[in-house]
């Protein structure tokens, strides 16, 4: 949980190796702290998402673990995790741009 750092575990592979189909970002302190994480479920997690992105490569999570995910100021957890699938969905921040029945990466300009 560190801005602008999105670093993985000795144990995992690296975060660009496009090998694997599950990637994983833990988003929550060792020590649970429920005022804590409403400012961590807000801004800073949907902006770990991006940095995240860039250290994989340009390639987004696909699975996001909160404390207290109901806990923000805004859209919280909840807007990221919709961001996220729109950007898994087609690449857009707008689902709207996204094609019915297409595969990722179909949108519309």
């Amino acid at each position: 949980m560190q801005a602008g750092s999105c670093s993985n575990r000795v144990e995992s592979s690296s975060l660009d190796d496009k090998t694997k189909s599950l990637v994983l970002v833990n988003y929550f302190h060792s020590m649970s702290s429920k005022e804590k994480t409403c400012e961590d479920n807000s801004g800073d997690l949907i902006n770990m998402l991006r940095t995240c992105y860039a250290a994989a490569g340009n390639g987004w999570v696909n699975f996001v673990a909160v404390d207290y995910y109901k806990r923000s100021e805004g859209g919280g957890s909840f807007q990221a995790i919709d961001t996220l699938n729109r950007k898994l969905l087609c690449g857009y921040d707008d689902i709207h741009a996204c094609v019915a029945g297409k595969t990722s990466g179909a949108c519309t300009p």
